[in-house]
């Protein structure tokens, strides 16, 4: 019995057609790449200089939020100044020595503790743990934290997990303003002054996490202490 020959394929597309048309469709045609790696080798090299005083001028031109409802997600640079902005309006609530007073007391099970400590990680130049505990607070339905998660992750390039934490902001419809306060009356941070938290906070490694930092009684003093010279 003869075979009969198959037909030929009418699709006329090459190889390179298929490959071409299989590649991921760029998000952000205009995103300025060079620019943004640019600002994240200066930051990272700013890092590992020694801390250094408040600079008058230093702060960001902006001193509105970042709207969860923009059109666009914020770049790294103004995603980090309101990370920082964020992180110190917490700290210097009116309940912010309580909040982690009762984090400490509860066995580290305090939704708004866990933010207070997280903001404060943060500041201090602990990027994981303050993640950490975002992630832990946002799980408890802590919308301050979900909005920290949407800038940390806007900061650190990491664009779908941004979305995430986006979409949640906008099913809460949350409002930066209300929640939280004034954009522009966030102090700045004094590095050297920030650092002398660290002794009051242990990291021990957990079998399945990995280390976790926990603060100890004394670190609700040195909050008190580090609102009352920032």
């Amino acid at each position: 019995m003869s075979t009969l020959p198959l037909p030929l394929p009418s699709d006329p597309r090459t190889i390179d057609d298929l490959l071409d048309k299989a590649r991921t469709r760029n998000r952000y045609p205009a995103y300025n790449m060079a620019a943004a790696e640019a600002r994240l080798r200066s930051r990272q090299a700013a890092r590992h200089r020694p801390p250094r005083q408040r600079i008058p001028g230093a702060a960001p031109a902006h001193t509105t939020w970042t709207a969860p409802d923009a059109d666009r997600t914020p770049d790294a640079d103004r995603a980090w100044w309101d990370l920082n902005a964020v992180s110190l309006l917490t700290l210097f609530g009116p309940d912010a020595d309580r909040q982690l007073a009762a984090f400490i007391t509860s066995q580290y099970a305090d939704k708004a503790g866990a933010l207070v400590f997280a903001c404060l990680l943060h500041l201090s130049g602990d990027s994981n743990g303050a993640r950490f505990w975002w992630r832990f607070a946002a799980g408890a339905d802590h919308h301050v934290a979900e909005y920290c998660l949407f800038l940390e992750h806007a900061h650190c390039g990491e664009y779908d997990d941004a979305e995430h934490w986006r979409t949640q902001l906008l099913h809460h419809q949350f409002e930066p303003d209300l929640l939280c306060g004034d954009r522009a009356t966030a102090p700045l941070p004094i590095p050297e002054l920030i650092g002398d938290v660290h002794p009051h906070i242990t990291r021990p490694h957990h079998p399945e996490l990995g280390i976790v930092p926990l603060p100890q009684p004394s670190l609700v003093d040195q909050l008190r202490l580090l609102t009352s010279l920032l």
